[in-house]
């Protein structure tokens, strides 16, 4: 199958694609020889790593720290929302509890009991809450770091595990500092961010990271920077993992989902590609809609875009599920069916060339060349333009929830 001309005019063809989208070598070269089995196998094995990959994170503070409600706010649940962890002011864990993503369920974020108790003494508290199966360790306290804190964290680093500090409730700080005359937001900031700082490198800890947030502010402070570390401290299919479960709360965090899901169309587009080789008119067809319908419902899932989400969101910020949906063009996920990703292959290729492409298929060698390649374009390009329109609805739902708490509309 040669690098012809492709279908759409701002696509790569197949093998131009494959050359500059980072697809490992023996995918590369088995479809380059047209071994599309080989090629399909490749990327059938990595699917597989995506499926079977799981990403543990490890939350741990002292009780009234705030732990409960950020490990809510980071799965985009209210404290009241079904699933979520239970807050209060006593300690309310008494064992390591898993919270599964709603939407994303391989992200499983773990409330662990505070350090320091009966049942969990300092001393063997890595061990008795299992250190091995968590990714990374999330310190949270609402004030100064104990020294449990920084004894927990070093024990941490020294079994090569990563850790970051939060100082949480900031919010609350920044409302009392207001009270005084000389009062500036980044200066209260950065005089907590540095107290924190120095406390914990007094206490032996090397550079560390502290971020500062707020529960109920979650898209402002240090959030956004915390979200960048821990995706950018992650292999590619963890991150992968963590990108689409965050919160989407800026337009940095929207664009590394935008990137992280693209990257993965060329995937989708091959599978579509290896089945057009086979000469079986209308087989096609039918694989490239499941295709579609999988890979836009996730879209949608990743960027917020379904009832739950956006019930939780509007309940979150005091706005009207109706007034968000007023800026979505694209539809939820409820809405992407069968038809409507038949509808797009139509669209994207004109009912007489959807209808020729599955029928040249059955023509012997250039026929099935013709189709599959065909495919791989149309596959591409539509799961393309659908992750582009998600991902503008997505930064006006952003746009909308900033804009209902500019001043002149308060």
């Amino acid at each position: 199958m040669d690098t012809g001309t492709s279908l759409f005019s701002g696509s790569l063809s197949l093998h131009q694609f494959l050359a500059t989208a980072g697809v490992p070598g023996t995918g590369t070269t088995a479809v380059k020889a047209g071994n599309f089995s080989e090629a399909i196998s490749v990327v059938t094995m990595s699917d597989d790593t995506f499926k079977n990959t799981k990403l543990n994170i490890a939350i741990t503070g002292n009780s009234g720290s705030g732990k409960s409600s950020f490990i809510n706010a980071i799965r985009s649940l209210n404290d009241d929302d079904r699933g979520a962890a239970t807050t209060g002011v006593t300690e309310t864990t008494m064992d390591p509890t898993p919270y599964p993503h709603p939407i994303h369920r391989k992200v499983i974020v773990w409330d662990l009991p505070g350090v320091g108790t009966m049942k969990y003494p300092a001393k063997t508290y890595l061990t008795d809450v299992n250190v091995y199966r968590y990714d990374f360790f999330i310190i949270v306290a609402a004030g100064r770091f104990t020294e449990a804190d920084t004894k927990l964290a070093k024990e941490i680093n020294s079994m090569e595990k990563k850790f970051y500090f939060v100082r949480s409730k900031v919010d609350v700080d920044l409302s009392s500092e207001r009270k005084k005359r000389d009062f500036k937001e980044e200066k209260t900031l950065q005089a907590i961010r540095s107290d924190c700082m120095e406390q914990l490198q007094e206490a032996g800890i090397i550079s560390p990271q502290v971020f500062l947030v707020s529960r109920w502010d979650f898209d402002k402070y240090d959030f956004p920077q915390l979200q960048e570390t821990l995706a950018n401290e992650l292999d590619i299919h963890k991150k992968h993992l963590l990108l689409c479960a965050l919160p989407s709360t800026s337009e940095k965090i929207l664009k590394e989902k935008q990137k992280a899901l693209q990257e993965q169309i060329w995937k989708q587009a091959l599978k579509s590609c290896a089945v057009a080789a086979v000469p079986l008119p209308f087989l096609s067809v039918k694989c490239d809609v499941n295709i579609l319908v999988e890979n836009m419902r996730q879209y949608c899932k990743s960027f917020g875009l379904d009832d739950d989400a956006l019930e939780s969101l509007a309940k979150l910020f005091g706005m009207s599920v109706h007034g968000l949906k007023s800026v979505i063009k694209s539809p939820l996920v409820k809405d992407i069916t069968r038809e409507e990703a038949l509808k797009r292959l139509r669209e994207a290729t004109g009912e007489g060339r959807m209808t020729a492409k599955y029928f040249i298929s059955v023509v012997p060698l250039i026929g099935t060349g013709i189709a599959a390649k065909r495919s791989y374009n149309v596959t591409y390009e539509v799961l393309h333009r659908f992750l582009e329109e998600v991902a503008e609805d997505a930064q006006q739902v952003l746009k909308k929830r900033r804009w209902r708490f500019l001043p002149s509309h308060m």
